[in-house]
């Protein structure tokens, strides 16, 4: 999602990460974990190109709230709540500085509610991670967009 979110915003050009792998695997380099100032000049002069983006997924999960009883009549209530957030970093690998940094965070919930036996809602599905996954990647891209670079 965010690779084809900086292709979209049409102003930067995005080189693959099987490319990228492709090229440290050639030098004999690898790369592991996060990517720090001097990793990043170095592998941005091995692919030539002027900035490396690197960040992470920071929260990412659900969380399930709810109550049940049965006084004369049964009920039950759910509320399913999910979150992601993302940082993100621009280093410039002429001289390592990062140039640009951002976090981005975005919860959606749904409810249930049944009364005895009647009622409905949203089923918690995985489709409601795309949901507010991809806000918190769009506002990451907008930041990086609008920065004076």
């Amino acid at each position: 999602m965010f690779v084809t979110e900086l292709v979209k915003s049409g102003k930067f050009r995005v080189i693959e990460r099987e490319r990228l792998d492709a090229i440290m695997k050639e030098k004999n380099l690898v790369l592991s974990g996060d990517i720090d100032p001097a990793t990043a000049m170095k592998i941005g002069k091995l692919i030539g190109v002027d900035y490396i983006l690197t960040g992470a997924l920071t929260e990412y999960g659900k969380t399930e709230t709810g109550a049940r009883g049965a006084f004369g009549i049964g009920f039950g209530a759910k509320k399913t709540t999910f979150v992601a957030a993302m940082n993100a970093r621009l280093i410039d690998v002429e001289t390592g500085e990062i140039v640009w940094a951002d976090e981005a965070r975005a919860e959606d919930a749904n409810f249930k509610l049944h009364i005895a036996g009647f009622g409905g809602g949203v089923s918690a599905d995985q489709r409601m991670f795309d949901k507010v996954l991809k806000p918190v990647i769009q506002q990451l891209v907008a930041s990086l967009k609008n920065a004076d670079i």
